[in-house]
């Protein structure tokens, strides 16, 4: 096996966050949200057909993986910014659905039995 083979299986050639399957599932989730916002604000059934789950494995196993294959990685900036975090924002989007289905949950469960 080759050294790029190796390096690329190990899955380095990823940022350390996207590293984990389940931590790509909660930017990519963060992302659709994003996308959902953009289509009620713009109109149009923008990717309408796309899932979150779709988009996590088009970008990250053949996006990433060709583009590391031909030796282009996804960096941090390295310009003096003042950026957003991501993990933070990342939090917020989990918080905020956790909080949703809980409300929902408790709504559900306050009707009582109907019968």
């Amino acid at each position: 096996m080759s050294k790029v083979q190796e390096w690329l299986e190990s899955g380095e050639y990823l940022p350390s966050f996207l590293r984990d399957f389940h931590d790509q599932m909660d930017l990519f989730k963060y992302l659709d949200e994003v996308r959902e916002r953009s289509v009620k604000k713009n109109g149009g059934p923008y990717m309408a057909s796309l899932t979150f789950s779709d988009a996590q494995i088009y970008t990250i196993d053949i996006f990433l993986w060709v583009m590391a294959r031909h030796g282009y990685t996804l960096q941090r900036s390295r310009n003096g910014l003042c950026f957003s975090d991501l993990s933070d924002t990342i939090a917020r989007s989990n918080k905020s659905r956790s909080d949703s289905a809980v409300a929902l949950l408790n709504n559900f469960f306050s009707k009582g039995d109907p019968a």
